[in-house]
């Protein structure tokens, strides 16, 4: 196999996605807007000459995507991969002009913008599969097309949806609605990786979050108290629905409320919230990965239930773990793209996998302030079936760049 690839944002997650793609024979090449990223050094890469350091699509995202076209166009790069979403939403505003060039294996923007953004992804799923699904969410400062736009220029003229109430500003929404059940989550709408959103205790602290995203595009939701958990698919064509993976959070970071730092499979064959999901995919006509994420929590009666939070049309931060376990999303979905041969999934449900440096932090931390202090240490100090996001000891160049990007963490921490 010789499909080249592109792979934008080369840190942790980038890195373990570009190593995947090589060991199953694609070349591969690492972009970052950082030139410390790991993946830019991994000896996966043949030619490093052929690597991209670009803007920062957060800060200039016309100069990231005209650096990405000219350098794809250069270098004839076959597949471009981004894997986080700032660098995805920039080029698929341009998908126009990546597709003339290079195989985008994601969806068209819109399509993309109904599951990253959560008012319209709270709307859509209201009105596909059920809004006891979700938690209680109020919208405040809503600057943004309504869904019914987007759904048609995504193509989607007969998706049902349900509008989410919207007020004016923060102090519309405490006046209308009275007696907010403390604490609550105050995020933008498109907040990722735990950047933008604020768990808040009291009134103040509220209109404090809503001044720090800017007092619109806002959403105030619950506090669910529970163990985050995720569902994550590849879709595509001939077959539909080619793969599927579950996961459960261990610990994270911060330990209230951060991305996920240690991991472990959850076997979701047969689990109705797969079947809904499928569901809903379906009616979306949707075509690349895409993981959901919920909380699980157990009712009175002891029975486990499940509240719908985000959804992540990208990947993931915790895709190393399905890695681990042979459910390989990027392979699968650069071979969907490109019409190979789809290579029977052995999903072995049994390989843990954590960020060594921040997962340490995280266990510290609870173990500091008396969380679960036996669980936290037996699950810690169990090395068995257990995968390193961050250590590659066949990969040494990458390697040597996380560990030292560590130990700048572990004092820049310390000092606080």
């Amino acid at each position: 196999m010789s499909g080249r690839v592109l792979v934008l944002n080369s840190f942790v997650k980038g890195w373990n996605i570009l190593k995947s793609l090589a060991r199953d024979g694609f070349e591969v090449n690492a972009g970052d807007y950082r030139s410390g990223a790991p993946g830019l050094y991994s000896n996966r890469i043949k030619d490093k000459s052929k690597n991209l350091v670009y803007p920062n699509p957060k800060i200039d995202e016309e100069g990231f995507a005209q650096s990405v076209l000219e350098h794809i166009q250069k270098y004839k790069f076959e597949i471009i991969l981004p894997v986080n979403a700032a660098e995805m939403m920039a080029l698929a505003k341009r998908a126009a002009d990546i597709r003339e060039r290079s195989l985008f294996p994601f969806e068209n923007y819109y399509k993309l913008l109904l599951l990253h953004d959560k008012k319209y992804f709270f709307e859509v799923i209201a009105g596909i599969l059920d809004d006891n699904l979700l938690p209680r969410s109020w919208s405040i400062g809503d600057k943004t097309p309504p869904t019914s736009e987007i759904l048609d220029k995504a193509g989607l003229f007969d998706v049902p949806y349900q509008p989410m109430q919207d007020y004016s500003t923060p102090e519309n929404f405490l006046n209308t609605v009275p007696g907010l059940a403390y604490p609550v989550v105050v995020k933008t709408r498109r907040a990722t990786s735990a950047v933008g959103v604020y768990r808040v205790q009291n009134k103040n602290e509220l209109f404090s979050a809503c001044r720090k995203l800017g007092d619109e595009d806002i959403i105030v939701q619950e506090n669910l108290v529970g163990r985050g958990v995720g569902i994550s698919s590849l879709r595509w064509k001939n077959p539909d629905m080619i793969t599927h993976f579950g996961h459960k959070r261990v610990r994270e970071y911060p330990i209230s409320g951060g991305a996920s730092t240690s991991r472990e499979p959850w076997d979701i064959d047969n689990h109705p919230n797969t079947k809904s999901l499928n569901k809903l995919l379906e009616k979306l006509n949707w075509h690349g990965v895409v993981m959901f994420e919920y909380k699980e929590s157990a009712s009175k009666d002891g029975a486990l239930e499940y509240k719908l939070l985000e959804a992540n049309p990208r990947f993931w931060g915790s895709v190393p773990l399905a890695i681990a376990n042979g459910v390989d999303f990027p392979v699968l979905l650069c071979r969907a793209a490109t019409g190979m041969e789809i290579p029977k999934i052995i999903n072995r449900k049994s390989v843990r996998a954590r960020i060594l440096f921040s997962d340490s932090l995280s266990a510290l931390q609870n173990i500091i302030r008396g969380r679960r202090v036996g669980y936290h240490l037996q699950d810690y100090f169990n090395f068995r079936n257990l995968y390193l996001d961050d250590i590659d000891f066949s990969d040494i160049p990458a390697t040597r760049k996380n560990i030292r990007q560590m130990f700048s963490e572990f004092f820049k921490h310390g000092r606080k």
